[in-house]
């Protein structure tokens, strides 16, 4: 089932140029566009001393560490091949061929998504469309299948929950003094966004049609 709606996802590559084009620039771009707006609402928190929209920030920042921290674990411990290592696909990017499952992207940006949802509703629905989109569009490319995508967003919002449930209030007062986590958290940030770029290196061109 799950390569099965693989395929028909991915069979759609190759009918289209224009939306061909459209997936890939998707792919390629929507996690670092993300990773940039969390800087920018940081970046002018900070600037402006609205300690809300700091606070939220550095929540955002914190579930996304946390979460591809989680994911690491995961594909240490489960490896799962690319669908362009276990069949021929459609691949219209090159991918790294590391453990397919969870995908990076799914949990990274639902990460970021739902945190944000969660404060701004209006800008939240517009990342979660993103992240779904994104999560479409790496099936598209080859680079996924259906069950490593939706997995990474169960296995985010269930994190995003225990988060809220068991960490954000007792974080809070330990992350209220900013001079001494700016540091701390622009580590954490960059770490994050090297693992998703990483994701995407291109260190095969095997298994194309």
């Amino acid at each position: 089932m799950n390569y099965e709606l693989f395929q028909v996802i991915n069979n759609l590559a190759g009918i289209s140029p224009i939306l061909d084009q459209f997936m890939i620039y998707i792919v390629k771009f929507s996690a670092p566009i993300m990773a940039i707006l969390v800087a920018t609402l940081l970046g002018l928190g900070l600037y402006t001393k609205d300690k809300e929209l700091t606070m939220n920030s550095i929540h955002t920042i914190l579930l996304l560490g946390i979460t591809l921290a989680i994911h690491q674990v995961i594909g240490f411990f489960y490896v799962e091949p690319r669908p362009f290592v276990s069949h021929t696909v459609n691949l219209l990017l090159v991918h790294s061929a590391d453990p397919s499952f969870p995908s990076t992207h799914a949990m990274g940006m639902s990460a970021i998504a739902l945190s944000l949802f969660a404060v701004y509703k209006r800008l939240g629905s517009i990342l979660i469309a993103l992240t779904l989109l994104t999560g479409f569009a790496k099936i598209f490319v080859g680079h996924h299948y259906p069950i490593d995508i939706i997995g990474g967003f169960i296995i985010t919002y269930v994190l995003f929950l225990l988060y809220n449930k068991l960490l954000k209030q007792r974080i809070t007062p330990y992350i209220s003094n900013l001079k001494h986590m700016q540091r701390h958290l622009s580590t954490i940030f960059k770490r994050s966004s090297v693992l998703i770029i990483e994701s995407q290196r291109p260190l095969t061109k095997r298994f194309t049609k």
